[in-house]
This record gives C-alpha cells, structure tokens and sequence, in this order.
C-alpha cells in the first residue's frame, strides 16, 4: 500500500512559474507611447527580466509556466514576453506581446573539439597505473658508497 501511495505521488504534475508575475489587480503590463518613460514603466512593473543585448533602449518582461510530472523533461505552458520599446529620450514608443506561439526552437551544435589520445573507459582509469613503477625505482645507476 505504501509503495503505491509513492507511486501515485510521483505522477502529479509539478507547476512552476517563472519570470514577471502579475499582481492581483493587474491583468497585462501597458504604457502608452509617448506618454510614458523608463522611470514611469519601472515604478509600475519594477526591473525588466531582461534588457537588449545590443540596444538598451528595449526592455523584456518574461512570464512562463513550466510543467513537470514524475521524472519526465519539463514542458512550457505559457509564455508571455512584453516588450517596451524606448527612443532615446527614454519614452516609450512601442509596446509589443510576444506568446509561446511566436517563440523559434533553435538548434544548438553538439560539436566537440577533438583532442588526442585514447578515452579510457572507467576500469581503464581505475586500474590504469597498477603494476607501474614510480620514476627513478628500478633503473641502474652509481651505488652509494662506491
């Protein structure tokens, strides 16, 4: 009975939520352009997620939700990126909703760098060395004292 209560237990699905959370009386994060500035933007929502790599005048607010059951990889539920877009004066001037739909898997390389040499295996690693002499024992030289 015990084994199958465990058992039961590893099959509920674990949610979690990551990023920006919405407060209880919020339902989406707005500006209006031309009207609000970084400093109004981060009052109200506080520090973004993310900034832009090479503009720093975009500013990226993340919320996903991620699933996990038992021992299984997660899976993502919802994702909602907001995107604050800023002149240089520091006004908003776009604000764009990004969901999980708009996302792009991408690819990543898988490459190694070969090195040379043998892999060894882990009971070559293991006994590698045994029946090998330090430096220096077992050859011949000058005998002390002669």
């Amino acid at each position: 009975m015990f084994v199958g209560i465990l058992t039961l237990q590893a099959c509920v699905s674990v949610r979690q939520n990551h990023g920006y959370v919405l407060e209880r009386d919020q339902t989406q994060l707005t500006a209006e352009a031309g009207l609000d500035s970084k400093e109004s933007v981060l009052a109200k929502y506080g520090e973004p997620s993310m900034t832009g790599t090479f503009d720093n005048n975009v500013w990226y607010y993340l919320n996903s939700t991620d699933t996990t059951r038992a021992f299984f990889h997660s899976k993502t539920k919802n994702r909602i990126v907001i995107a604050f877009r800023f002149d240089e004066g520091g006004v908003v001037t776009a604000v764009d909703t990004y969901s999980l739909a708009d996302g792009e898997d991408i690819k990543l390389v898988s490459r190694a760098t070969p090195t040379r040499g043998k892999e060894l295996n882990f009971w070559e690693q293991l006994l590698g060395n045994v029946g090998q002499l330090p430096a220096g024992i077992g050859q011949e030289g000058p005998v002390p004292g002669q």
